[in-house]
């Protein structure tokens, strides 16, 4: 079995954010291989103050999500799925009484496992879950309904989704090619991935739009940011002429101008913004 999450973890805006209107917790280690976080409300939106719930910066994380909103008082569920996404944006969030939020943020490798459709339109694609999870919704709906805790969402949505799961849809030229790309920090090409998985370049293509939704090459440059998104936020002695030649950037204007293309902020002012909820 592929443990893809033993090399890589890729982290939001504000990875330190953690209160009553958005927390995350690790999945079981059943599902770690799989699936980021679940995240969520700890409680409804009803009891949260203004001030509590501020808009967040969502950038591309190499991840999809299957988002419900639950109406507990009314007894509905809407449920979302978002591809990968390879821009920034703002998600403004639209408060009414007694909701809340539970969330799965997969690995954009392993989300066919889970799905019933491939993986081909899902890039910066947000529409209805049933388009990819035909029974998700009706058979999450009473964990959800009945369930107001968010540890226990989490408990039996596991429950589900390791018996969901289907082996059988993984394609191992996919995993080591996905397995070249994050040991490499996001620096192989497609040359290189074709000859360590001895696939041709032009089935590889085919094969990642299927499987994960996006090319070897839109993949390789979402997890250099990623990786170079981690240094700038942990490392306090970073040296971006190191990171240059680390992540194969022509020069530093290269480098500045590929993160502030993903993260819309300077190096700067990312760091500062996310070190707020710190």
């Amino acid at each position: 079995m592929f443990k893809l999450n033993n090399i890589y973890q890729p982290i939001t805006a504000q990875p330190f954010l953690n209160d009553e209107a958005y927390t995350e917790i690790q999945p079981c280690e059943a599902l770690k291989p799989y699936i980021c976080c679940f995240w969520g409300t700890r409680k409804p939106y009803s009891s949260f103050t203004s001030t509590q719930i501020k808009d967040k910066l969502v950038i591309p994380d190499t991840c999809m999500d299957i988002i419900f909103n639950i109406n507990t008082d009314k007894n509905e569920l809407d449920g979302f799925f978002a591809g990968v996404s390879d821009t920034t944006f703002i998600d403004k969030t639209n408060v009414k009484s007694s909701m809340s939020c539970f969330a799965i943020r997969f690995y954009c490798w392993a989300v066919l496992l889970f799905s019933d459709e491939s993986m081909k339109n899902v890039l910066n694609s947000f529409v209805g879950v049933e388009d990819y999870f035909k029974n998700f919704k009706r058979d999450l709906y009473d964990i959800l309904i009945s369930n107001q805790l968010f540890l226990d969402r989490v408990d039996k949505v596991q429950q589900y989704l390791i018996k969901k799961m289907n082996h059988d849809r993984q394609n191992d030229n996919i995993m080591n090619s996905v397995y070249k790309i994050l040991k490499s920090k996001g620096t192989a090409n497609i040359s290189e991935l074709s000859g360590f998985t001895a696939v041709s370049q032009r089935q590889l293509e085919r094969l990642f739009l299927e499987y994960v939704g996006v090319s070897p090459k839109k993949l390789s440059g979402l997890v250099r940011y990623q990786y170079l998104w981690q240094d700038i936020l942990y490392n306090t002695n970073l040296n971006i002429h190191d990171s240059v030649c680390k992540y194969g950037y022509t020069d530093q204007s290269h480098l500045l101008n590929d993160f502030k293309k993903y993260h819309t902020l300077s190096t700067a002012d990312a760091r500062i913004f996310a070190y707020k909820t710190r």
